[in-house]
């Protein structure tokens, strides 16, 4: 028996009949539509609405759908299971800066994360252990690990494996002694890159980033064309194929920066020290391909210590570069001249596609030496070393003349940290500077954590001069002046915040910290209460439980220690407190497991391991005690 094709299959056939044949469609869709509407695919809800499980579009698509498959962009995200082979599991690698080893080992599907430091001779000690959730990276260049709590948060672990040298070394941002080890939440913001939309519940400005079990895998079909989820309803309930089409986005036909602003709205990242800010009453996940970027952003560029414009180079700069080119700004090249998304380019064929486009305005180009035809890239694109992923190098997008200095451009590099000395609105898809200037480089200087106080004083007067109807703004201020310590100013912004949006759980816990650190105990305590009714938090527990500690009321206390463990599990500091807890009531040996465990998750604290080795002693572990207390003198004193 032959089967019946199902409607996707229908539309397929009759999209690659001539125009004057399609008549024939509404027919055969209406005498399909009964017997399939009941299989529409599931279509979000909630602020991420309108999309459908990508692998939905390889029935009407099924070519592109699966050449995409190969594309970085389509690898940017996976599961341990589905993640492709690359890395040399099982080695370990020594981090000296921090005086820890890290491994990564793979049982079956089952990817595990593992860090220890070793003793004076030579044993491990605090020794983790953590499940990989998520691999990030498609791993042609470089890739990273995430974890992800039954709460929702996801954070990111310190290591990342290096393809192009096939080593594993620290990911950026964790190469310091001090870094945040397996404590650097991923938020909306990190997710928005590397990733297809997830389903979540709010996407305003201020939330707590949660993200549900199940996430996609991979940037896919829709974060260029749009949700699928109309496009998909219009064309298996029998709609006209203008209808279809017209519920869909097809970048190609798109013009000047709003086509350039689908691959720009990942591709444009002038420096991962400054992120431009959303607009105010956008969430993180609000862009959809068709509009302007700068409708979605507001696009700042810096400059960085005295580094000259040509030298600032970083991994994610493909758009930054080319928008600094010639052939973008007079010859009107895009990224899909060059790049079709939906094939991984073949480094000879694509070289020469490449080739070709530079001959549409270059046919008279003459060279003094004999070049090959598909040698244009290796000369006016060279590849160069990032500077923010130090192991990485990448091809340049800033198409200049040249000649370079290859061996100098791929030289190995230390990581730097370097001072932003200005900020300015980036010229890109109609943003200029206008009104909002000040205020949106002061938020992102403050939220960047670079010359706050200056960020603070330029925001204050950035509103004195405009009043904004959404609460963004005036919560960065009063987390400005909570990071600077002037906790009277935080405490009055913030009672402002809670009186304009009673439901922004943020501003009651800035509340409570200003309020607490006012010496109003009492009150601090009833704010975070109420901060908690509207959404569970660990910090919010955590400070709770220190009011409850430090009022003697410790059975209090351990209860709210549990509710913030209950939502994040590696939490250093709550164990520490369990251990000051257990300490109190006489159980060393409870005292010194919770002091153990914060140390696992966090083994540069200097004072944890001062109570640790007073329980052991007290538990009659002189050995152990001398063991910890040795080890305690390896670590550097900030």
């Amino acid at each position: 028996m032959v089967a019946e094709p199902n409607t996707a299959q229908v539309i397929a056939i009759i999209t690659l009949m001539p125009t004057s044949r399609i008549f024939i469609m509404g027919f055969l869709l209406l005498l399909f539509a009964d017997a399939t509407h009941s299989e529409l695919p599931r279509i979000t809800v909630g602020p991420v609405g309108g999309y459908v499980e990508d692998s939905v579009c390889r029935d009407c698509h099924a070519s592109h759908y699966d050449s995409y498959q190969h594309v970085g962009m389509a690898q940017s995200f996976k599961s341990p299971v589905n993640a492709r082979r690359i890395e040399n599991f099982g080695e370990v690698f020594y981090h000296k800066p921090s005086n820890r080893y890290y491994q990564m080992l793979l049982e079956g599907d089952d990817m595990t994360f593992r860090r220890f430091q070793k003793d004076e001779n030579g044993n491990e000690i605090n020794t983790i252990e953590i499940p990989v959730d998520w691999v990030l990276g498609s791993g042609n260049r470089t890739r990273s690990y995430l974890y992800h709590t039954e709460h929702g948060e996801v954070f990111m672990l310190p290591i990342g494996w290096y393809t192009e040298g096939q080593f594993w070394a620290m990911s950026p941002g964790f190469e310091s002694p001090d870094h945040s080890g397996v404590s650097r939440e991923v938020t909306r913001e990190c997710m928005f890159c590397h990733n297809a939309f997830p389903e979540i519940e709010n996407d305003a400005f201020g939330v707590a980033d949660r993200f549900p079990a199940k996430l996609p895998e991979g940037t896919g079909c829709q974060r260029c064309h749009g949700p699928g989820g109309e496009h998909v309803t219009q064309a298996m309930t029998g709609k006209g194929l203008e209808d279809i089409r017209g519920a869909i986005v097809n970048p190609r036909k798109l013009t000047g920066a709003r086509r350039d602003s689908v691959c720009m709205q990942c591709h444009l990242l002038p420096a991962i020290s400054l992120v431009s800010p959303v607009r105010f009453g956008r969430g993180e996940f609000s862009y959809r391909p068709g509009e302007l970027l700068s409708d979605f952003l507001y696009l700042l560029d810096v400059e960085e210590g005295n580094i000259e414009e040509p030298e600032r180079f970083e991994i994610n700069h493909h758009g930054y570069r080319l928008m600094k080119s010639d052939c973008y700004n007079e010859g009107g090249i895009t990224c899909i001249d060059c790049h079709n998304p939906h094939v991984k380019p073949e480094s000879g064929a694509f070289r020469e596609k490449v080739a070709g486009v530079c001959m549409d305005c270059h046919q008279d180009i003459t060279h003094q030496t004999e070049v090959a035809p598909s040698e244009c890239v290796t000369c006016h694109m060279p590849t160069r070393r990032t500077t923010d992923v130090v192991h990485v190098t990448m091809t340049d997008h800033w198409i200049a003349r040249g000649p370079f200095e290859s061996e100098k451009l791929t030289a190995p590099l230390e990581p730097s940290n370097r001072p932003i000395t200005d900020i300015r609105p980036l010229k890109f898809a109609g943003q200029q500077q206008d009104q909002d200037t000040q205020t949106y480089e002061a938020i992102a200087a403050i939220r960047a954590g670079r010359s706050v106080a200056v960020g603070v004083q330029s925001l204050l007067q950035a509103l004195s001069k405009q009043e904004y109807e959404h609460y963004t703004p005036y919560l960065d201020l009063t987390r400005g002046w909570l990071k600077l310590g002037n906790y009277a100013q935080a405490e009055a912004f913030a009672r402002g915040l809670v009186r304009g949006d009673p439901n922004l759980a943020v501003a009651h816990y800035i509340l409570g910290i200003a309020e607490l650190a006012n010496g109003k105990i009492t009150q601090a305590k009833l704010t975070f209460r109420r901060a908690l009714a509207i959404e569970p938090d660990p910090e919010v527990h955590f400070a709770l439980a220190s009011l409850y500690f430090d009022s003697g009321s410790l059975a209090l206390a351990e209860v709210e220690l549990d509710k913030a463990l209950e939502i994040r599990p590696l939490m250093a500091n709550a164990y520490r407190m369990k251990g000051r807890i257990s300490a109190k009531l006489g159980n060393a040996t409870k005292a010194a497991d919770h002091f153990k465990r914060s140390l696992e998750i966090e083994p540069n604290d200097l004072a944890t391991y001062s109570e640790l080795v007073v329980v052991l002693r007290k538990n009659d572990q002189p050995d152990e005690a001398a063991r910890y207390l040795n080890h305690q003198k390896q670590i550097p004193n900030p």
